[in-house]
């Protein structure tokens, strides 16, 4: 019994450091969302997995504050340059940031997982232009956390729904499809977006 405790405890405790970790990362210059891993522990362990939500939103704000940092501390043109390099970023989509933070302060970072804007050029764009620390990181609890739960908790939900429906299905089969389908999400979306700015550059330079 004891030696099952630790075994669980220690599965828990890498599920949440890989969350937290991977929250990190995207916050700074890792592409892959950290609702990958946190969706893949709902296949089999929903409740954890809502639960490493909160690691990976610790994660994504001490990413951001070191973003956030970064983005104080070089010109402009150096993080711009550097953050372009990521894939799927471009260079509008660095400027739409800028200028949304500008407009609407913090707040903005609201809108991004909508139209699937990277955190980390909010964080940038808030270091730059002096947004006051709190207030990213208050926004960010919303920004990053909403998402987080509503994609780890939709894939449990269809990996239960599944279950149900198809009893014969066989765990490697649930695994595959959802390798197969967070696989295509980035195939399409690492070009649509580059390809979306690419034409967004050309209309601006001609304007």
């Amino acid at each position: 019994m004891k030696t099952r405790r630790k075994s669980a405890f220690r599965n828990a405790l890498r599920d949440h450091g890989i969350a937290g970790a991977w929250g990190f990362a995207e916050a700074t210059f890792f592409f892959v969302v950290p609702d990958v891993w946190t969706s893949w522990v709902g296949l089999r362990r929903p409740k954890r997995a809502l639960g490493t939500t909160v690691s990976a939103l610790g994660g994504a704000l001490a990413g951001g504050t070191v973003t956030y940092w970064w983005g104080s501390k070089v010109a402009a043109n150096t993080s711009r340059n550097a953050l372009g390099k990521v894939p799927a970023v471009t260079d509008v989509m660095i400027s739409a940031v800028e200028q949304e933070i500008a407009g609407s302060g913090a707040a903005s970072i609201l809108r991004g997982p909508i139209r699937g804007v990277p955190y980390k050029l909010y964080a940038r764009a808030a270091g730059l232009q002096r947004t006051p620390l709190a207030a990213f990181l208050a926004w960010s609890v919303p920004g990053r956390m909403i998402r987080f739960m509503v994609v780890t908790g939709a894939v449990s939900g269809i990996a239960a729904a599944g279950r149900r429906r198809f009893p014969g299905l066989s765990e490697r089969s649930i695994s595959a499809v959802f390798w197969i389908c967070w696989g295509a999400f980035y195939a399409v979306f690492i070009p649509l977006k580059s390809r979306r700015g690419s034409i967004s550059a050309q209309q601006f330079t001609r304007t």
